[in-house]
Protein backbone atom coordinates (compact mmCIF):
# COMPACT_ATOMS: atom_id res chain seq x y z
CA UNK A 1 0.00 0.00 0.00
CA UNK A 2 1.38 3.43 -0.94
CA UNK A 3 0.91 6.84 0.66
CA UNK A 4 2.18 9.42 -1.82
CA UNK A 5 5.70 8.25 -2.79
CA UNK A 6 6.14 6.13 0.34
CA UNK A 7 5.23 2.52 1.06
CA UNK A 8 3.00 1.63 3.99
CA UNK A 9 3.09 -1.88 5.42
CA UNK A 10 -0.33 -3.55 5.75
CA UNK A 11 0.62 -4.54 9.30
CA UNK A 12 0.94 -0.84 10.13
CA UNK A 13 -2.65 -0.34 8.95
CA UNK A 14 -3.83 -3.32 11.00
CA UNK A 15 -2.13 -1.92 14.11
CA UNK A 16 -3.52 1.55 13.47
CA UNK A 17 -7.08 0.26 13.08
CA UNK A 18 -6.80 -1.94 16.19
CA UNK A 19 -5.61 0.98 18.32
CA UNK A 20 -8.23 3.28 16.78
CA UNK A 21 -10.92 0.75 17.76
CA UNK A 22 -9.66 -0.15 21.23
CA UNK A 23 -8.11 3.24 22.10
CA UNK A 24 -5.66 1.21 24.14
CA UNK A 25 -2.27 -0.08 22.94
CA UNK A 26 -2.29 -3.12 25.24
CA UNK A 27 -5.75 -4.27 24.16
CA UNK A 28 -4.87 -3.66 20.52
CA UNK A 29 -1.79 -5.84 20.92
CA UNK A 30 -3.86 -8.63 22.49
CA UNK A 31 -6.36 -8.39 19.66
CA UNK A 32 -3.60 -8.75 17.05
CA UNK A 33 -1.61 -11.34 19.06
CA UNK A 34 1.43 -9.08 18.98
CA UNK A 35 3.73 -7.60 21.59
CA UNK A 36 2.69 -4.11 22.66
CA UNK A 37 6.12 -2.82 21.64
CA UNK A 38 5.49 -4.08 18.08
CA UNK A 39 2.18 -2.20 17.91
CA UNK A 40 3.81 1.00 19.22
CA UNK A 41 6.63 0.66 16.68
CA UNK A 42 4.14 0.18 13.82
CA UNK A 43 2.18 3.28 14.85
CA UNK A 44 5.36 5.38 15.07
CA UNK A 45 6.40 4.19 11.60
CA UNK A 46 2.98 5.03 10.17
CA UNK A 47 3.00 8.48 11.78
CA UNK A 48 6.43 9.04 10.24
CA UNK A 49 5.09 8.08 6.79
CA UNK A 50 2.03 10.32 7.18
CA UNK A 51 4.07 13.16 8.61
CA UNK A 52 1.96 13.89 11.69
CA UNK A 53 0.63 12.33 14.88
CA UNK A 54 -2.38 10.04 14.55
CA UNK A 55 -3.01 9.57 18.29
CA UNK A 56 -2.87 11.73 21.38
CA UNK A 57 -1.31 9.62 24.12
CA UNK A 58 -1.41 10.38 27.82
CA UNK A 59 -0.89 8.17 30.86
CA UNK A 60 -4.66 7.81 31.19
CA UNK A 61 -6.07 7.73 27.68
CA UNK A 62 -5.49 7.34 23.98
CA UNK A 63 -7.54 9.23 21.41
CA UNK A 64 -7.43 9.87 17.69
CA UNK A 65 -6.27 13.20 16.37
CA UNK A 66 -8.38 14.82 13.66
CA UNK A 67 -5.90 13.49 11.10
CA UNK A 68 -6.10 10.04 12.67
CA UNK A 69 -9.89 10.09 12.43
CA UNK A 70 -9.62 11.10 8.76
CA UNK A 71 -7.17 8.29 8.05
CA UNK A 72 -9.39 5.73 9.76
CA UNK A 73 -12.40 6.85 7.76
CA UNK A 74 -10.48 6.33 4.53
CA UNK A 75 -8.50 3.15 5.15
CA UNK A 76 -10.84 1.03 7.29
CA UNK A 77 -13.34 0.12 4.52
CA UNK A 78 -10.48 -0.51 2.07
CA UNK A 79 -8.62 -2.72 4.55
CA UNK A 80 -11.74 -4.79 5.23
CA UNK A 81 -12.33 -5.35 1.52
CA UNK A 82 -8.65 -6.17 0.94
CA UNK A 83 -8.64 -8.79 3.70
CA UNK A 84 -11.90 -10.31 2.44
CA UNK A 85 -10.63 -10.37 -1.16
CA UNK A 86 -7.40 -12.12 -0.15
CA UNK A 87 -9.46 -14.71 1.74
CA UNK A 88 -11.72 -15.24 -1.29
CA UNK A 89 -8.68 -15.75 -3.53
CA UNK A 90 -7.12 -18.26 -1.14
CA UNK A 91 -10.33 -20.30 -1.15
CA UNK A 92 -10.52 -20.19 -4.94
CA UNK A 93 -6.89 -21.33 -5.24
CA UNK A 94 -7.66 -24.28 -2.95
CA UNK A 95 -10.79 -25.16 -4.94
CA UNK A 96 -13.08 -24.37 -2.01
CA UNK A 97 -16.47 -22.73 -2.30
CA UNK A 98 -16.74 -19.27 -0.83
CA UNK A 99 -18.69 -18.86 2.39
CA UNK A 100 -20.39 -15.58 3.16
CA UNK A 101 -21.23 -14.50 6.67
CA UNK A 102 -24.68 -12.94 6.42
CA UNK A 103 -26.29 -11.19 9.36
CA UNK A 104 -29.98 -11.09 10.19
CA UNK A 105 -32.36 -9.81 12.83
CA UNK A 106 -35.26 -11.83 14.22
CA UNK A 107 -36.76 -13.99 11.48
CA UNK A 108 -34.41 -12.69 8.80
CA UNK A 109 -35.86 -13.56 5.41
CA UNK A 110 -38.66 -15.67 6.90
CA UNK A 111 -40.21 -17.84 4.14
CA UNK A 112 -37.59 -16.66 1.62
CA UNK A 113 -34.65 -18.14 3.53
CA UNK A 114 -34.71 -21.58 1.90
CA UNK A 115 -35.21 -20.30 -1.69
CA UNK A 116 -32.41 -17.81 -1.11
CA UNK A 117 -29.94 -20.42 0.19
CA UNK A 118 -30.77 -22.86 -2.62
CA UNK A 119 -30.38 -20.18 -5.30
CA UNK A 120 -27.10 -18.94 -3.83
CA UNK A 121 -25.64 -22.45 -3.81
CA UNK A 122 -26.97 -23.74 -7.14
CA UNK A 123 -26.38 -20.65 -9.27
CA UNK A 124 -23.39 -18.98 -7.59
CA UNK A 125 -21.73 -21.83 -5.64
CA UNK A 126 -21.80 -19.78 -2.45
CA UNK A 127 -22.44 -21.12 1.03
CA UNK A 128 -23.81 -19.12 3.94
CA UNK A 129 -22.94 -18.82 7.60
CA UNK A 130 -25.93 -17.10 9.22
CA UNK A 131 -25.08 -14.72 12.07
CA UNK A 132 -27.87 -13.47 14.32
CA UNK A 133 -27.24 -9.84 15.19
CA UNK A 134 -28.31 -7.72 18.13
CA UNK A 135 -30.59 -4.83 17.20
CA UNK A 136 -28.21 -1.98 18.25
CA UNK A 137 -25.24 -3.58 16.45
CA UNK A 138 -26.80 -4.72 13.17
CA UNK A 139 -25.36 -1.98 10.95
CA UNK A 140 -22.06 -1.75 12.81
CA UNK A 141 -21.57 -5.51 12.31
CA UNK A 142 -21.56 -4.97 8.54
CA UNK A 143 -19.43 -1.83 8.71
CA UNK A 144 -16.70 -3.47 10.83
CA UNK A 145 -16.58 -6.72 8.87
CA UNK A 146 -18.15 -9.00 11.47
CA UNK A 147 -20.43 -10.07 8.62
CA UNK A 148 -20.07 -9.62 4.85
CA UNK A 149 -23.61 -8.27 4.51
CA UNK A 150 -26.92 -8.40 6.34
CA UNK A 151 -30.65 -8.48 5.75
CA UNK A 152 -31.99 -5.55 7.74
CA UNK A 153 -35.26 -3.76 8.26
CA UNK A 154 -35.07 -0.25 6.89
CA UNK A 155 -34.37 2.65 7.19
CA UNK A 156 -30.59 2.39 6.98
CA UNK A 157 -28.71 4.24 9.74
CA UNK A 158 -25.01 4.14 8.84
CA UNK A 159 -23.05 6.36 6.45
CA UNK A 160 -20.58 3.64 5.44
CA UNK A 161 -23.28 1.25 4.20
CA UNK A 162 -25.67 1.04 1.28
CA UNK A 163 -28.93 -0.82 0.81
CA UNK A 164 -28.66 -2.72 -2.44
CA UNK A 165 -31.76 -4.89 -2.86
CA UNK A 166 -35.19 -4.59 -1.22
CA UNK A 167 -36.63 -8.08 -0.90
CA UNK A 168 -40.07 -7.46 0.54
CA UNK A 169 -42.30 -5.04 2.40
CA UNK A 170 -44.19 -5.83 5.58
CA UNK A 171 -47.22 -4.32 7.25
CA UNK A 172 -46.89 -3.58 10.97
CA UNK A 173 -48.33 -5.33 14.02
CA UNK A 174 -48.66 -4.24 17.61
CA UNK A 175 -47.71 -7.11 19.91
CA UNK A 176 -49.61 -7.14 23.22
CA UNK A 177 -50.24 -9.59 26.07
CA UNK A 178 -53.34 -11.78 25.57
CA UNK A 179 -55.17 -10.02 28.40
CA UNK A 180 -54.29 -6.50 27.23
CA UNK A 181 -57.05 -3.90 26.82
CA UNK A 182 -56.47 -3.85 23.03
CA UNK A 183 -56.20 -7.62 22.60
CA UNK A 184 -59.64 -7.94 20.96
CA UNK A 185 -59.14 -5.10 18.46
CA UNK A 186 -58.59 -5.81 14.77
CA UNK A 187 -56.93 -2.55 13.73
CA UNK A 188 -55.23 -0.16 16.14
CA UNK A 189 -54.89 3.59 15.83
CA UNK A 190 -51.20 4.40 16.49
CA UNK A 191 -52.29 7.25 18.77
CA UNK A 192 -53.13 4.49 21.28
CA UNK A 193 -49.40 4.18 21.83
CA UNK A 194 -49.57 7.35 23.94
CA UNK A 195 -51.21 5.18 26.62
CA UNK A 196 -48.65 2.39 26.39
CA UNK A 197 -45.02 1.61 27.14
CA UNK A 198 -42.59 0.71 24.34
CA UNK A 199 -39.26 -1.08 24.95
CA UNK A 200 -36.16 1.01 24.37
CA UNK A 201 -32.66 0.43 23.04
CA UNK A 202 -29.52 1.00 25.12
CA UNK A 203 -28.70 4.69 25.57
CA UNK A 204 -25.44 4.45 23.63
CA UNK A 205 -27.09 3.10 20.46
CA UNK A 206 -26.41 4.91 17.18
CA UNK A 207 -29.56 3.81 15.33
CA UNK A 208 -30.99 7.27 14.68
CA UNK A 209 -33.87 7.18 12.21
CA UNK A 210 -34.14 3.40 12.52
CA UNK A 211 -34.96 3.59 16.23
CA UNK A 212 -37.53 6.33 15.58
CA UNK A 213 -39.43 3.97 13.27
CA UNK A 214 -39.16 0.71 15.20
CA UNK A 215 -38.98 2.00 18.80
CA UNK A 216 -40.82 5.34 18.58
CA UNK A 217 -40.83 7.76 21.49
CA UNK A 218 -43.85 9.70 20.20
CA UNK A 219 -47.02 9.00 18.22
CA UNK A 220 -47.62 10.31 14.66
CA UNK A 221 -49.50 13.24 16.24
CA UNK A 222 -46.57 14.02 18.53
CA UNK A 223 -47.83 12.59 21.82
CA UNK A 224 -45.05 11.10 23.97
CA UNK A 225 -44.72 7.34 24.41
CA UNK A 226 -43.34 6.05 27.70
CA UNK A 227 -39.95 4.34 27.59
CA UNK A 228 -39.92 0.75 28.80
CA UNK A 229 -37.31 -1.92 29.56
CA UNK A 230 -34.05 -1.89 27.61
CA UNK A 231 -33.88 -4.63 24.98
CA UNK A 232 -31.34 -5.68 22.35
CA UNK A 233 -33.07 -8.53 20.46
CA UNK A 234 -36.57 -9.29 19.14
CA UNK A 235 -36.89 -12.18 21.61
CA UNK A 236 -36.20 -9.81 24.50
CA UNK A 237 -38.93 -7.53 23.12
CA UNK A 238 -41.42 -10.39 23.13
CA UNK A 239 -40.42 -11.43 26.63
CA UNK A 240 -41.23 -7.99 28.08
CA UNK A 241 -44.52 -7.99 26.13
CA UNK A 242 -45.57 -11.38 27.50
CA UNK A 243 -44.70 -10.26 31.04
CA UNK A 244 -46.97 -7.23 30.65
CA UNK A 245 -44.15 -4.67 30.94
CA UNK A 246 -44.61 -3.18 27.47
CA UNK A 247 -46.06 -3.54 23.99
CA UNK A 248 -43.94 -3.72 20.82
CA UNK A 249 -44.18 -3.02 17.10
CA UNK A 250 -43.15 -5.89 14.82
CA UNK A 251 -43.30 -6.71 11.09
CA UNK A 252 -46.36 -8.77 10.18
CA UNK A 253 -44.28 -11.80 9.16
CA UNK A 254 -43.05 -12.17 12.74
CA UNK A 255 -46.47 -13.47 13.81
CA UNK A 256 -45.82 -16.81 12.14
CA UNK A 257 -42.16 -16.98 13.15
CA UNK A 258 -42.53 -15.96 16.81
CA UNK A 259 -45.87 -17.55 17.68
CA UNK A 260 -46.68 -17.58 21.40
CA UNK A 261 -49.99 -18.28 23.19
CA UNK A 262 -49.20 -15.52 25.70
CA UNK A 263 -49.22 -12.68 23.17
CA UNK A 264 -51.36 -11.30 20.34
CA UNK A 265 -50.37 -9.63 17.08
CA UNK A 266 -52.81 -6.91 15.97
CA UNK A 267 -52.68 -4.76 12.83
CA UNK A 268 -51.64 -1.18 13.57
CA UNK A 269 -52.17 1.69 11.15
CA UNK A 270 -48.50 2.55 10.55
CA UNK A 271 -46.55 2.67 7.27
CA UNK A 272 -45.07 -0.66 6.17
CA UNK A 273 -41.36 -1.42 6.54
CA UNK A 274 -39.00 -2.92 3.98
CA UNK A 275 -36.31 -5.57 4.37
CA UNK A 276 -33.19 -5.04 2.28
CA UNK A 277 -29.74 -6.44 1.69
CA UNK A 278 -27.19 -4.09 3.29
CA UNK A 279 -23.48 -4.10 2.40
CA UNK A 280 -20.40 -1.95 2.87
CA UNK A 281 -20.23 0.92 0.42
CA UNK A 282 -16.64 0.09 -0.61
CA UNK A 283 -17.17 -3.67 -0.94
CA UNK A 284 -17.22 -4.43 -4.67
CA UNK A 285 -16.08 -8.05 -4.51
CA UNK A 286 -17.52 -10.48 -7.02
CA UNK A 287 -19.10 -12.57 -4.27
CA UNK A 288 -20.99 -9.50 -3.04
CA UNK A 289 -22.18 -8.88 -6.59
CA UNK A 290 -23.37 -12.50 -6.76
CA UNK A 291 -25.14 -12.04 -3.42
CA UNK A 292 -26.95 -8.99 -4.82
CA UNK A 293 -27.93 -10.88 -7.99
CA UNK A 294 -29.29 -13.77 -5.93
CA UNK A 295 -31.28 -11.38 -3.76
CA UNK A 296 -32.77 -9.73 -6.84
CA UNK A 297 -33.74 -13.15 -8.24
CA UNK A 298 -35.49 -14.13 -5.01
CA UNK A 299 -37.25 -10.76 -4.76
CA UNK A 300 -38.40 -11.05 -8.38
CA UNK A 301 -39.71 -14.55 -7.69
CA UNK A 302 -41.73 -13.17 -4.78
CA UNK A 303 -43.25 -10.47 -6.98
CA UNK A 304 -43.94 -12.91 -9.82
CA UNK A 305 -45.69 -15.41 -7.52
CA UNK A 306 -47.70 -13.24 -5.12
CA UNK A 307 -50.17 -16.02 -4.29
CA UNK A 308 -47.32 -18.04 -2.80
CA UNK A 309 -46.24 -15.17 -0.61
CA UNK A 310 -47.46 -14.81 2.92
CA UNK A 311 -46.98 -11.08 2.56
CA UNK A 312 -49.74 -11.07 -0.04
CA UNK A 313 -52.05 -12.67 2.51
CA UNK A 314 -51.14 -9.98 4.98
CA UNK A 315 -51.98 -7.30 2.42
CA UNK A 316 -55.36 -8.85 1.67
CA UNK A 317 -56.13 -9.20 5.35
CA UNK A 318 -55.18 -5.57 5.92
CA UNK A 319 -57.55 -4.43 3.18
CA UNK A 320 -60.38 -6.38 4.79
CA UNK A 321 -59.56 -4.95 8.19
CA UNK A 322 -59.45 -1.42 6.85
CA UNK A 323 -62.78 -1.98 5.14
CA UNK A 324 -64.37 -3.43 8.26
CA UNK A 325 -62.98 -0.68 10.45
CA UNK A 326 -63.51 2.29 8.16
CA UNK A 327 -65.00 5.01 10.29
CA UNK A 328 -64.44 2.98 13.47
CA UNK A 329 -61.39 4.93 14.55
CA UNK A 330 -62.42 8.55 15.18
CA UNK A 331 -59.58 10.92 15.89
CA UNK A 332 -61.16 12.10 19.13
CA UNK A 333 -60.20 9.72 21.94
CA UNK A 334 -63.21 10.69 24.01
CA UNK A 335 -65.54 9.44 21.27
CA UNK A 336 -63.90 6.03 21.56
CA UNK A 337 -64.26 6.06 25.34
CA UNK A 338 -60.84 4.53 25.94
CA UNK A 339 -59.31 5.38 29.27
CA UNK A 340 -55.57 6.20 29.36
CA UNK A 341 -53.64 3.47 31.19
CA UNK A 342 -50.14 2.20 31.65
CA UNK A 343 -49.09 -1.42 31.64
CA UNK A 344 -50.06 -2.69 35.05
CA UNK A 345 -53.71 -2.83 36.19
CA UNK A 346 -56.71 -1.85 34.10
CA UNK A 347 -59.70 -0.98 36.24
CA UNK A 348 -63.19 -0.91 34.75
CA UNK A 349 -66.51 -0.23 36.42
CA UNK A 350 -67.31 -3.93 36.62
CA UNK A 351 -63.97 -5.75 36.94
CA UNK A 352 -60.21 -5.48 37.11
CA UNK A 353 -57.77 -7.37 34.97
CA UNK A 354 -53.99 -7.39 34.46
CA UNK A 355 -52.61 -6.01 31.20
Amino acid sequence: MRLGERTVDLRQIDCFLAVATELHFGKAAERLHLAQSSVSEAIRALEHEVGARLFIRTSRRVQLTDLGAKLRLGVEPAALVLRATLDDCRKTALGKSNRLRIGFIGGGLYELTLPFVRQLKSKFNLDVDWVELAVPDQFEAVATGKVDAAFCRLPLSHDGLVQSVILFEDTRKLVVPVDHRLADETLIDPEELAHEIIPTLPDEHQMGAWAAIHFPDHTPAGLPIARGPVVTTPRECLAVVESGEAVAIFPARAERYFSNPGIRYIDIDLPPVSTALVRRRADRRRVIGDLEKCSRDVAKGLRDCPNASSANGDAKRRLVLESNNRGALPSNREERQIRPIRCGRLHTSSESRTV
